[in-house]
């Protein structure tokens, strides 16, 4: 008898103490929706008049990010057909990865490339432009397509 009253004060106990800390992590800190949206990278994309000739209705555009200072795996793409200027925007629901979010990362670069293959690797013949080093949360960046890879 002395044991069950033993074990009801400890499983009492432990539901106080259990009770007592939930709410500390009930509620997060920072709405997840609005993390990835104020996180976004938006802008628009253009060839220039130099490469103007070159790009084709059949080609893929690419735009993505990629961090600095981390592997060259893009952290965000897009894939898209359509002709140029094209307006992208990039955030988490672009993510490459689960487990690397642009939300995540420091600085990135947007590289925009239209491919001759539509392969998302470059090849001799694609076209790209290169952003300055922007953190996300960045609106209205242009990236001007300005180069062939040789």
């Amino acid at each position: 008898m002395a044991d069950k009253f033993l074990m009801r004060c400890g499983l009492l106990v432990c539901g106080v103490l259990l009770a007592a800390t939930v709410p500390a992590y009930a509620e997060p800190a920072q709405p997840t929706g609005q993390a990835g949206q104020s996180l976004a990278i938006s802008g628009k994309v253009t060839v220039a008049p130099s490469l103007a000739g070159k790009g084709s209705a059949t080609d893929t555009l690419f735009v993505f990010a990629r961090e600095m200072s981390g592997p060259p795996m893009p952290v965000a793409i897009v894939r898209a057909t359509k002709d140029l200027p094209f307006t992208f925007r990039l955030d988490d629901s672009n993510s490459m990865m689960p487990s690397r979010k642009l939300s995540d990362v420091g600085t990135v670069v947007i590289v925009a490339r239209l491919s001759k293959s539509g392969q998302a690797m470059p090849q001799s013949g694609d076209l790209e432009g290169i952003s300055q080093p922007v953190k996300p949360g960045v609106d209205g960046i242009t990236i001007v397509i300005d180069r062939e890879r040789p």
